[in-house]
């Protein structure tokens, strides 16, 4: 590699020899670049989301000069040899969505499973793990609560502050720690360099409307970003209203000594939960206001040290008849806090990386954890008194080093792991992911890696008029083999790759019949298989950035699993989607005015007792098949972007999870404006 000196932070490049690429990262400065084999791909293409990237494909093409921020690399979802999905933010824009927990239903090997619409509530997986066995991340931080999976995606923060979601399929526990099975979510917010103010009002049918109103301040030293979210809606169907209101701010000082990023967030959420939690009751309700506080940095020397520190409160209310709370209800409130710091070091043969990972879990509540000897009063209450807790410690060490040795890239590390909920020693969850480059176009891929969780406060403890917990629960514990190709030609890139996980003691909620209630359970062995294949065209690279035709791509997954148990009913870990198809098509209409198109089919094994609420009777019922086509006619210019939208153009009402029917067509449109210049 050669280059002369212009600037003192700015390196002008003549010559790229496609080695040691990691050595960017190392000179903390800013490069301009001229012609250039960068590192690019597309990983596990979403057929709607088609613009997703994943950094661990090699492809040479030449570039205008550009400048680019050679800052250590800050992402720990680099692994080269892992299935990695990237959702940006022209992809966020593109998409017939309003919500964060909506764009994800694009994602390939993403299984989101609604309860409630835009954002309300549901529940995330990937390959076919449960809901509990994904992990969900705020600019890397773990911000998953223990109470159960179901308020995990309880962000504090809009849509319209993510830049980008990354998703990693497969086991991660010796990057995250305990809990990423099935893999994780991460949902990066950006920073903005430009000052501006941004407001949008969108309305809709149902008594729909969202408004936001956003803005960002920037100096040579700070950086600042607010942005305040309400929606709400008078519901599909009785007892579906809801009302979300999102405030989120990140402020960055920029001190040559150590950088430092600091986070604060807050959601609430009121909604109607017809049949959430068991069909015979239409009226429950739920209350949740969730607190988040996050403190990061990163030094700049040779040897990068990046502490952060960190803290999520989640309250809930949970009412089982709406309009008579008396007649049950349970209030809980669960703190998450923890710090963490890394250590890593580029050097010529790639990147060396240690670290600690500390993390806390505490729950108060009125019906899950044990007898407390002091009883708690409930905030806002009268007559309310938490009288069950449990709390939980987690420390981890992970080890890992990243090689690059000729046309081979591996990454291999340890988790040491230690739990005061696991009475035994300290647990190791190795992992190794391997990719070899024979030229340009293809590469080859493997990984294997193990991970753990432990059980939810609410699969030990709760008891309610359907629900007994278990306190008796084991830990899951799993193995995964992943083996891939991907191809990139040009406009064009496809993948293919195959995954096998093998789980003990898998943690389930089964249907007992003899106590007419559902229970939780280790199950003795789940084997699962899973086969993904995608395809996208960027239509403009192949022609130009004025044609009608933009970009077009598909993927289809495939999945099965299977128990060594007896047979039973099985509320989510045997749910999973047997089969997801999806198509993107982005296309001009006339001048610049954009059509965005989401067309998706659904198989979900698995079945459920469909509810007759005249008789009360049940019947199990398999879950059905069904296609869904979503829409988006859009124009952005740099200060206004005016859409009109729909979900579920076919009208076809269906079921993610058992009796809960979602809606059918639901029209949407809006406007945001812009003043100033957002990136």
């Amino acid at each position: 590699m050669k280059f002369s000196k212009k600037k003192k932070a700015i390196l002008c490049f003549r010559h790229w020899d496609n080695k040691s690429f990691a050595a960017f990262k190392s000179l903390h400065k800013c490069v301009k670049i001229g012609v250039l084999c960068v590192t690019y791909s597309l990983s596990n293409i979403s057929a709607q989301v088609p613009a997703q990237t994943d950094s661990t494909e090699v492809k040479a093409f030449s570039l205008d000069e550009v400048e680019v921020n050679a800052e250590a690399l800050p992402d720990v979802f680099a692994q080269t040899g892992r299935t990695i999905t990237q959702i940006s933010r022209t992809d966020i824009e593109q998409a017939p969505v309003q919500s964060l927990t909506d764009i994800l239903e694009f994602a390939p090997n993403v299984d989101l499973r609604q309860r409630g619409t835009y954002g309300t509530q549901a529940d995330i997986s990937i390959r076919g793990s449960s809901f509990d066995q994904t992990i969900v991340l705020l600019n890397g931080i773990n911000i998953s609560d223990p109470q159960t999976g179901h308020y995990t995606l309880n962000l504090p923060v809009d849509i319209e502050s993510v830049e980008k979601i990354e998703i990693l399929e497969g086991p991660a526990a010796r990057i995250f720690g305990n809990n990423a099975l099935g893999g994780a979510v991460n949902f990066v917010t950006g920073i903005q360099k430009n000052n501006y103010l941004k407001a949008g009002i969108t309305g809709g049918q149902y008594g729909f409307y969202k408004a936001l109103v956003s803005g960002a301040l920037h100096s040579k030293q700070t950086s600042h970003h607010l942005a305040v979210s309400q929606t709400a809606s008078d519901g599909y169907m009785a007892n579906t209203d809801f009302k979300n209101l999102s405030i989120f701010t990140q402020n960055q000082w920029n001190n040559q000594l150590i950088p430092l990023d600091l986070q604060l967030g807050f959601t609430q959420k009121e909604f109607g939960a017809n049949g959430f939690y068991g069909p015979k009751y239409p009226d429950q309700y739920e209350a949740l206001n969730t607190f988040y506080a996050a403190l990061k940095g990163a030094t700049n020397g040779k040897i990068k040290i990046s502490p952060s520190a960190y803290w999520r409160r989640n309250y809930d209310h949970y009412v089982l008849i709406r309009e008579n709370p008396e007649a049950y209800q349970n209030f809980h409130y669960t703190d998450v806090y923890g710090a963490n710091i890394n250590f890593s070091l580029v050097s010529r043969v790639g990147k060396s990386s240690i670290g600690i990972i500390s993390r806390g879990e505490r729950i108060y509540s009125t019906n899950l954890g044990e007898d407390m000897g002091t009883p708690h009063k409930v905030p806002g209450q009268t007559d309310q008194w938490y009288t069950k807790t449990d709390q939980r410690n987690n420390l981890s060490l992970f080890a890992e080093q990243n090689l690059y040795i000729g046309k081979w890239s591996i990454s291999a590390g340890l988790l040491f792991n230690h739990n005061n909920y696991i009475k035994d020693k300290i647990k190791v969850y190795p992992g190794i992911d391997l990719a070899f480059y024979p030229n340009h176009v293809f590469k080859i891929y493997t990984s294997v890696n193990q991970a753990m969780r432990l059980p939810t406060f609410t699969d030990l403890y709760y008891t309610g008029p359907m629900n007994m917990g278990n306190p008796d629960l084991k830990p899951e514990q799993c193995t995964e083999v992943e083996l891939g190709t991907k191809m990139t030609l040009h406009s064009l890139t496809a993948n293919i790759g195959y995954f096998y996980r093998n789980t003990t003691d898998a943690i389930d909620w089964i249907w007992l019949t003899d106590e007419q209630a559902w229970h939780t359970q280790n199950l003795t062995e789940l084997h699962t298989h899973g086969i993904s294949f995608n395809i996208l065209w960027d239509v403009r690279r192949f022609t130009h950035k004025d044609f009608w035709l933009q970009s077009v791509s598909t993927y289809y997954n495939f999945m099965s699993s299977n128990k060594s148990a007896d047979e039973y009913t099985s509320f989510y870990v045997l749910d999973y989607l047997k089969h997801k198809f999806n198509i993107s098509i982005t296309h001009r209409i006339i001048e610049k005015i954009c059509v965005s198109w989401k067309i998706g089919w659904q198989d979900r094994n698995g079945s459920y007792f469909k509810y007759n609420i005249e008789d009360g009777s049940e019947v199990e019922t398999p879950y059905e098949a069904f296609w869904q086509i979503d829409a988006r006619i859009y124009r952005k210019t740099p200060h206004f972007n005016i859409f009109i939208e729909a979900s579920n153009l076919t009208d076809k009402k269906h079921q993610d999870i058992g009796n809960i029917t979602l809606p059918g067509i639901w029209a949407r449109g809006g406007v945001i404006f812009t003043l100033g210049k957002a990136d």
